[in-house]
C-alpha cells in the first residue's frame, strides 16, 4: 500500500535551500497519514502539520507558501503511493 526501501533507492538528491523548511515539515510528518477504511492512504493529517507550523514563527505569507508547498508534497506522495497499487 506504500513505498517500500526498494522504491526509494535512487541517486541522493539536493535539497533546494528555498525547500529546506517544506521538506522538513514534510519529513516531521512522515506517520501522520489518514488512512482510508481499507488502509490506503488518502492524506496527510493537517491538524498535526498545522500545529507544528503554528510554532514556527512564521510570517502570514511564509504559512501559505509552506501550507501550499505541503500540499504539493502531499499529492506527490499519494501519486506515488497510488502508483504502487
Amino acid at each position: 500500500m506504500g513505498l517500500t526501501l526498494e522504491d526509494l533507492a535512487t541517486d541522493p538528491v539536493e535539497i533546494w535551500p528555498e525547500n529546506v523548511r517544506a521538506f522538513d515539515l514534510f519529513y516531521s510528518l512522515r506517520k501522520q497519514w489518514n488512512l482510508a477504511p481499507m488502509g490506503g492512504p488518502i492524506g496527510l493529517n493537517f491538524l498535526v502539520a498545522y500545529n507544528r507550523m503554528d510554532r514556527m514563527g512564521l510570517t502570514p505569507e511564509e504559512y501559505n507558501q509552506l501550507d501550499e508547498d505541503l500540499q504539493v508534497m502531499e499529492d506527490a506522495a499519494l501519486e506515488a503511493m497510488r502508483s504502487k497499487e
